[in-house]
Order: C-alpha cells, then structure tokens, then sequence
C-alpha cells in the first residue's frame, strides 16, 4: 500500500454490512467462549480459580468480561484499547495478542415491550504487549498492618477478640459480630476476617446467611488477598460446591455476580480507609 492509498481511502471501499458482520460474528463468538469457559469453571477448580484471579484484579470488570479475559489472557494486568493506549503515548505491538471482551451499547426494546442493553465486541490489549511492558510505575506496597486495618474498617459488623475460639474467626449473624482469636500474626488476620467481613456484607446487605454465602465468601478473601499479594497457599478449589455441577449457565453467573459485588464494596471501602490513613507526603516527596 502506497502513501496515496492511505489518504484516498485505499483501493477498498468501506464496506458498513461486511464491518456489521464481522463485529456480530465476534460478540457471538464472545458469548460462546463464556459459556464454555463456565461450563469448565462449574467442572474445574484450576479454571474457577483461574478466573477469580482475574475478577480480583479487574474488580470493575463485569462477570462476563472478566470470564472473558480468564480465558483469553488469564496473565493480563492492564487492558486498554489501541486509542486509548496511543493516546497515553503508548504504542500497541505489531503482532500483539488481542483480548475481545464485551461493551454496552444502545438500549432496545425486546419483544414483550421490556428494555434491554445491547452489547459490542471491543478489542483490548494487555500493557505487556506494548511499548510501555517495561516501563510500568510500581504500585505502592501496603504493609499488612495497613490492610488489616483497612478490612476492619470495611466490615459492617463489630470485631470481637476472644482467646478461645475453635477457628480463627467466625462472623456470628446473631450477634452481628465477627469474633477473632487473640494472637494471630498480621496476615493471619487479613486473611481470616477477610471472609467473615465477606460473610457479614452477605448477610447486611444481601440478606444471606453465613452457611449459604460460605463458600462466596470464601472466594471473595481469595480475591482480596491475591489482589494485595497476601500468601494465598491456604486456599484450596479442588473441590467445588456440590450444586455448581451442571448448574444453569445464568445461575452460575448469579452466583459469580454476588461475589463481584460483595468485592467491589469490600474494595471500595478498604480503598477509601488507607486513602484517609495515608501518612501526609513530605516535601522532598512533594516535588
């Protein structure tokens, strides 16, 4: 293709049908490989864990896409669009693998007379395949103290410490009270409140009891705690819940939409604690 080429156009035409196509037969693709990636998820501890890592990294992310990038690029830490990356300054690598999740679009009326959202194909791209992969800012490393801290102030319950207690933390519905064993060591207590906190959001605001989320709420600790680089060795998913086998694809993804919301609050509120406890820059660090 010459320099004339790119300024008339090229040789051919803009063709809207074929483009049309193309994006519909993308987005049913897209929605093929989520109901296949669930189907190994309900079957499968290796995958289901392999996707709350990404949900626990891309919090903002909906069910779908994050199921999407699980298995597309389970490896992804930052995905943008080539506009969106070039825009930065940054440059998208020539033979870069690409990551199709889904996007809203316009609403419509269905059928029956109810509005629904229509959704588009979008081509992402992870930040290690482009020209930025070497030049990331790294983030700034909280100290157990400081998340331990931050997920006692994001829990809606009370915290009580008690020198016998069989587990090391236990949110008792009853009381509204997460009851933790005296001394744990920091990351011990991250990461055993973490599920009762989860435990606790279930059950203020989702009306659902301790045993019925226990295993959400198990899930949604792992998220936080792989999010924050805590050990997460004590987790195990080789063995799934009973009723995830052959559950309806709508109702796994139900299930996995509860824990997204319980996490996104639980990050929210962890985010807001250590932003107010944050020690004041010096100015050296001001300049």
């Amino acid at each position: 293709m010459s320099i004339y080429d790119v300024f008339s156009g090229g040789s051919r035409p803009f063709n809207k049908e074929e483009w049309a196509a193309q994006k519909q037969a993308q987005r049913q693709e897209a929605y093929e490989l989520i109901d296949n990636t669930c189907e190994k998820m309900m079957a499968d501890g290796g995958v289901f864990q392999q996707y709350l890592d990404v949900q626990g990294r891309f919090d903002r992310y909906s069910v779908n896409n994050a199921i999407l990038v699980a298995a597309q690029m389970p490896e992804a830490t930052q995905l943008k669009e080539k506009s969106a990356w070039k825009n930065n300054r940054v440059y998208v690598n020539k033979d870069a693998r690409k990551v199709v999740i889904l996007e809203p679009s316009k609403e419509y009326t269905r059928n029956d007379g109810t509005k629904a959202v229509g959704y588009n194909a979008k081509e992402v791209y992870d930040v290690s395949e482009t020209s930025a992969k070497d030049r990331q800012q790294p983030q700034e490393a909280k100290t157990m103290r400081d998340l331990a801290s931050a997920m006692i102030d994001a829990s809606p319950a009370n915290f009580q410490p008690v020198e016998e207690l069989e587990v090391p933390a236990f949110y008792d519905s009853s009381q509204q009270t997460i009851f933790v064993r005296t001394g744990l060591s920091e990351e011990q207590l991250f990461v055993c409140i973490s599920k009762e906190v989860a435990a606790a959001v279930f059950d203020f605001k989702y009306n659902e009891s301790r045993d019925a989320s226990d295993f959400k709420s198990f899930c949604v600790a792992y998220m936080v705690s792989s999010r924050y680089g805590v050990d997460t060795r004590g987790f195990n998913f080789g063995k799934l819940p009973k009723e995830y086998e052959g559950m309806d694809t709508q109702a796994f993804k139900g299930e996995l939409g509860s824990m997204r919301d319980v996490l996104g609050e639980i990050q929210s509120d962890m985010y807001k604690s250590m932003e107010k406890n944050k020690p004041p820059k010096s100015k050296e660090q001001e300049r």
